[in-house]
């Protein structure tokens, strides 16, 4: 629901032209691109829906894997189970397996593809869209094996778009679904790839990391624990470090009745492998120079919460980028490193703010607010739907596709459902 959501919202943003333009030019297919009345091929269709659906930063995560599975692995099985003519019990065991495969590979060296700057959505989300492809294709263990094996060459994404804020980092998720799906489709018409690609002295860990996991992080548990049951829902349109930072704030605003007139400084106390992504360059992250730059900025995260008593999508437009009032509390934003910290098994924020009559206020969220430890209510999740899809469907529509996507596990064609989430 949330990832059909956040792609159909998606559409009216700026960087949706490009791709919808991109994909509508190569010419027409049998799948649906979400929000549009556009159709194509499984691939493009795969690639589009992905980008739309991790457009925004509001897709769901995975806290210790530090990656955003559902924006791979829901388009790339809804594509393909369109493609085919699955049930929608069939596609969601395919996403199941998707998730499971995204998730362990990223929570077995949580954090460390950020450190390096890969971005763990998009290596890992390779492999996930691989298993959800092959489930929906039928394929045998080892055409499987050797299509993880291709995945691994087609495996790739890079952080340096944090530098400028720049859109690549969009497309992550829908090339990563793009590419396991070529990665099946290549293994199930004979093509090899090596079965040693995770492990192997040239595979995946050893070349993007530099060493190899226990093996026991990734699979030790596998069937018996579901690592699906702790993705987490965001309730804001931005970099998920922030969130707890922005609920302290939010908490402050409301119990203080905190004005950005009264505040003097604020300091945010930041877990140390979160402030190349969010604090630094700290001038830039003060001011960002686009709207997507904005959604990776703590300064800019802290002072919109500590200011506006909702918080949306047109939070990060450009128009609201460049108000003066909000920039110049983002000015007054610091960072310290957190002398202890519990990163990566929760995002958590500290902050302290001080106030020009000499008050000092406090707030610590020990875990983000749409965690499993802290999660939303059922009602949040289908209200943060309704807002997002009836930015381009209407009521009756939107109501259609909420009760749709509700049951999807009873559809007898998944292909009902996709027509609902096309533009007339």
């Amino acid at each position: 629901m949330i990832t059909v959501g956040v792609a159909i919202a998606s559409t009216r943003e700026d960087f949706a032209p490009p791709v919808l333009g991109l994909v509508e030019g190569w010419g027409r297919g049998e799948c649906t691109v979400i929000g549009t009345k556009i159709r194509a091929s499984v691939p493009m269709a795969i690639l589009t829906n992905g980008s739309l659906a991790h457009g925004l930063d509001y897709d769901d995560a995975h806290i210790l894997a530090i990656c955003k599975p559902s924006a791979v692995v829901v388009p790339t099985a809804l594509a393909l189970a369109e493609s085919v003519g699955l049930d929608g019990r069939t596609a969601l065991t395919a996403m199941a397996a998707g998730y499971e495969t995204m998730t362990r590979l990223g929570m077995a060296a949580s954090g460390e593809f950020h450190a390096r700057g890969w971005h763990a959505t998009a290596v890992c989300g390779t492999f996930a869209a691989t298993v959800v492809a092959g489930k929906c294709l039928g394929l045998s263990p080892s055409e499987l094996t050797a299509a993880l094996g291709i995945a691994g060459s087609l495996a790739s994404g890079v952080l340096e778009c944090l530098e400028d804020g720049s859109w690549v980092k969009r497309l992550h998720a829908g090339w990563a679904g793009h590419s396991g799906a070529v990665a099946a489709g290549l293994a199930r018409r004979g093509f090899t790839g090596p079965a040693t690609i995770l492990e192997g002295r040239f595979g995946f860990y050893r070349t993007f990391l530099g060493s190899v996991p226990d093996s026991a992080r990734i699979v030790g548990d596998l069937g018996s624990r579901w690592e699906t049951l702790r993705v987490a829902f965001k309730p804001y349109p931005c970099c998920h470090y922030n969130h707890a930072f922005m609920d302290c704030a939010a908490r402050l605003r409301r119990e203080h009745a905190v004005t950005p007139e009264a505040i003097d400084t604020v300091e945010c106390l930041v877990p140390a492998p979160e402030v190349p992504i969010v604090c630094e360059p700290l001038a830039s992250k003060r001011r960002p120079r686009t709207a997507y730059e904005a959604q990776f900025s703590l300064p800019y995260a802290v002072a919109v919460a500590l200011v506006d008593d909702e918080i949306g999508i047109e939070t990060f437009s450009h128009e609201r980028i460049e108000d003066e009032r909000l920039l110049a509390l983002a000015a007054r934003v610091s960072y310290s490193v957190a002398p202890t910290s519990t990163f990566p098994k929760s995002f958590l924020g500290r902050l302290i703010v001080r106030l020009r009559d000499g008050r000092r206020l406090e707030a610590e969220e020990p875990f983000n607010r749409g965690s499993a430890e802290n999660p939303l209510e059922r009602d949040d999740i289908v209200a943060k739907f309704r807002r997002n899809a009836g930015r381009v469907l209407g009521p009756s529509r939107v109501a259609a596709l909420e009760q749709g996507t509700l049951c999807l596990a009873a559809a007898a064609d998944i292909r009902s459902l996709l027509s609902l989430c096309a533009t007339p």
